[in-house]
Parts: structure tokens; sequence; C-alpha cells
């Protein structure tokens, strides 16, 4: 079970640490993610432009997943 994200700024800063868990750089997962860089870079600040279908395709080149629940 993974933690509550309820920010983007939290969501953000989760993908900068799964990234850099798997030793990827920017560069590198926006490749494997097929986003910009500086996209990426503006997701793992947690600016709130993020696209809902640019998040999914970077945690699915993060073999990570998004979950909903009612809580």
């Amino acid at each position: 079970m993974g933690r509550p994200l309820k920010t983007m700024g939290m969501l953000g800063g989760r993908v900068a640490t799964l990234r850099e868990q798997r030793g990827l750089t920017q560069h590198q997962l926006a490749a494997k993610a097929h986003v910009s860089r500086s996209w990426l870079a503006q997701l793992e600040l947690g600016k709130p432009a993020a696209n809902v279908r640019l998040i999914m395709a970077v945690l699915d080149a993060l073999d990570a997943h998004l979950e909903v629940n009612d809580d």
C-alpha cells in the first residue's frame, strides 16, 4: 500500500523519489515516458498544470500506478 498523495507537490515529490530510486535522470525518464524533460521537471516541482495522460505515462515508465480511494 502506498502513501496518500493529497497535493501536486506530494505527487511530484514521489515521482522524483521513484526516479532517483531507479537510478534514472530526468532526461532518461522523460525519454522513457515520451514527455519533455522540462515538463517532467515541472511535475516533480508540483506545478498544477500537469496533464493526467502525461502523468500516467510517467508512472507507467516507472512501473508505478495511481490508486484512488474514497477515504
